[in-house]
């Protein structure tokens, strides 16, 4: 088990390898933007398509079409987490091990893992429905439960090139083993985005900047969240030595 001074320079040195590769947030914020702007045409496209549809007295192919709008907006947000996820993961991965992040190390992250990264979100949603479903009984447990044991799992796909399935039960195996550390990353990364919800809704008031300054620090946090859980899962997945078993002289 890792040592809470180990924890504490986890949390510094993703500090310093954020400060040293601020383009680790720039995925995030274009991938953003583009992914807003094609949905607002959506939405544009798919009501319009009702209310043209509804004029001529076909309100079924009217709701068919917002229907289909919507599903095309899910796949689109979908498609933009997974690259957010990648672009940032992989692109943490290579601070890391080299020091130094580029927008090519996400590229390839995408590149190599995207459908298991696919896979891992849907299998992350479904068990996040059953968690919130449970957090009524348990008084929020099931959620915390939810968030400690697969914390680590998009950090399995991408650094331990897992596929979806295996990435969760990596996951789950290093929380359990490490179980006061990974709690202890919840708990701090959960006060670093606090932090940041305040300052930016202090923000938010300011006009024009206000609302970018806002987007902008939670994607600094974001980035620095990840740079966090990939530098605890490298750390925690490394094989632990055998001891010698050879019989000692006398």
């Amino acid at each position: 088990m890792q040592a809470s001074n180990g924890l504490g320079n986890t949390f510094s040195r993703s500090w310093e390898l954020l400060c040293a590769n601020w383009i680790i947030i720039v995925p995030a914020i274009v991938i953003a933007i583009v992914a807003g702007i094609v949905i607002a045409l959506l939405g544009m496209f798919g009501m319009a398509s009702a209310v043209g549809f509804g004029a001529v007295g076909m309100g079924g192919a009217g709701i068919g079409s917002v229907m289909l709008t919507g599903a095309i907006i899910a796949g689109v947000l979908l498609i933009a987490s997974i690259l957010t996820i990648a672009y940032t993961t992989g692109m943490a991965d290579a601070a890391w091990r080299t020091g130094t992040a580029t927008i090519a190390d996400g590229a390839a992250a995408f590149r190599e893992d995207a459908s298991s990264l696919v896979a891992a979100a849907v299998l992350l949603f479904v068990i996040g429905l059953c968690a919130v479903f449970l957090s009524i009984f348990t008084f929020g447990l099931a959620m915390l439960a939810f968030w400690l044991f697969f914390i680590y799992t998009f950090a399995s796909v991408v650094v331990g090139k897992r596929s979806g399935t295996d990435a969760l039960v990596d996951s789950a195996r290093i929380a359990s083993r490490n179980f006061v550390t990974t709690l202890g990353v919840i708990i701090l990364l959960a006060i670093a985005f606090l932090v940041a919800a305040w300052i930016g809704a202090i923000l938010h008031d300011i006009r024009f900047i206000g609302p970018i300054a806002q987007y902008v620090i939670n994607q600094i946090v974001a980035a620095y969240a990840t740079l966090v859980i990939v530098g605890e899962y490298i750390k925690l997945s490394r094989p632990v030595a055998a001891p010698p078993t050879a019989t000692p002289p006398y």
